[in-house]
C-alpha cells in the first residue's frame, strides 16, 4: 500500500466532498453568465467553498487559488489550485462530463493532485514520482495511459485548433472529441482515450499555474503520458497554456505532425 502525504489525503477528501455536492445537483438550476460563453452555477460556488473549508481546516496557512473565489499565492508558501466544477456547461445541462480539480504547488511546481470524476465516485490522484492512482469505494489501484484508443480530445478557440480538428478528422485515423471540460486529461491518465490537445489564444504564461489544467496534466504525466508545450516543444510545466498530451511517444509524434501541418 502506498503511504500518502497528509496533503494528498486532504486533496482526495476535498475532491470527494465536492463530488457529492455536485452530484446532488443542488443549485445546478441557478445559473449566472460570467463573461462570454462562461457560466457559473450556485453548485460551483458551494463546491469551491466546501473544498476551501476542508483544505484550510488542515492547512490554514496555505492560500487557495480558486476558479470562482480567486485567491493569491504568498511568497515562500505552498498553495492550492482549485477548479470546483470543470465543465460547468455540461454540468448545468445535466450531462456527466465534469470533474473537480485540486493541485498543490510547492516551489513553483505541482507536487500532488486529485481529480474527482463527476457521477462515478472515482477520484484520480498522484504524488510526484509515485505514479498515478484511482480511488473507488476507498480502494486504490494504479493507473497508466494506454494506446489502444483512437480517441483524441481537442479544445481551444483558435484558428490553429480549428485547422487541427479538420486535419485530424480528415485523416480517418482519429475520432475527435470536443467537450468543455478538462475531464479529458483524466481520461488519458486512466487509459480511456489516447490523447488530448489544448490550445490557448494567449501568448502569456501563467506563472502561478492554471486551476483548469494543473491537476489533470500532472496526473496524466504521472500515469506515463508524454506532455509537451505546443509553443516550444519543451515538457509541460506549471505556466504552460497550450500543450499536447499523448499516451506514447509514437502517438505524440503522429499528433505533433498534424499540428505542424496545420500551422
Amino acid at each position: 500500500m502506498v503511504r500518502l502525504r497528509s496533503e494528498t489525503e486532504a486533496a482526495i477528501r476535498a475532491a470527494g466532498i465536492a463530488q457529492k455536492i455536485a452530484d446532488s445537483r443542488t443549485g445546478a438550476d441557478r445559473i449566472t453568465s460570467k463573461s462570454g460563453i462562461d457560466l457559473v452555477t450556485d453548485t460551483d460556488l458551494a463546491c469551491e467553498d466546501a473544498i476551501r473549508s476542508e483544505l484550510l481546516r488542515v492547512f490554514p496557512d496555505w492560500p487557495v487559488v480558486g476558479e470562482e473565489r480567486a485567491g493569491t499565492p504568498q511568497a515562500g508558501k505552498p498553495y492550492w489550485l482549485v477548479d470546483p466544477i470543470c465543465g460547468t456547461r455540461p454540468f448545468a445541462s445535466n450531462i456527466p462530463l465534469y470533474c473537480t480539480n485540486i493541485a498543490l504547488v510547492e516551489d513553483g511546481e505541482v507536487t500532488l493532485a486529485a481529480v474527482g470524476i463527476g457521477t462515478t465516485g472515482e477520484i484520480l490522484w498522484a504524488e510526484k514520482g509515485k505514479g498515478a492512482h484511482l480511488r473507488m469505494d476507498g480502494t486504490d489501484q494504479s493507473i497508466a495511459v494506454q494506446d489502444s484508443s483512437n480517441i483524441v480530445w481537442i479544445d481551444g478557440s483558435t484558428e490553429l485548433a480549428a485547422n487541427v480538428v479538420r486535419q485530424t478528422m480528415l485523416s480517418n485515423r482519429w475520432y475527435v472529441w470536443k467537450f468543455s471540460s478538462t475531464l479529458s486529461y483524466a481520461y488519458v491518465a486512466c487509459g480511456r482515450i489516447a490523447a488530448a490537445i489544448q490550445f490557448s489564444s494567449s501568448l502569456q504564461v501563467q506563472p502561478i499555474g492554471s486551476v483548469h489544467t494543473a491537476a489533470g496534466c500532472f496526473i496524466a504525466r504521472e500515469a506515463g503520458a508524454i506532455i509537451t508545450d505546443l509553443r516550444d516543444g519543451k515538457p509541460w510545466r506549471l505556466g504552460t497554456r497550450s500543450f499536447l498530451i499523448a499516451a506514447t511517444d509514437k502517438l505524440h509524434q503522429e499528433l505533433s505532425e498534424i499540428v505542424a501541418r496545420s500551422r
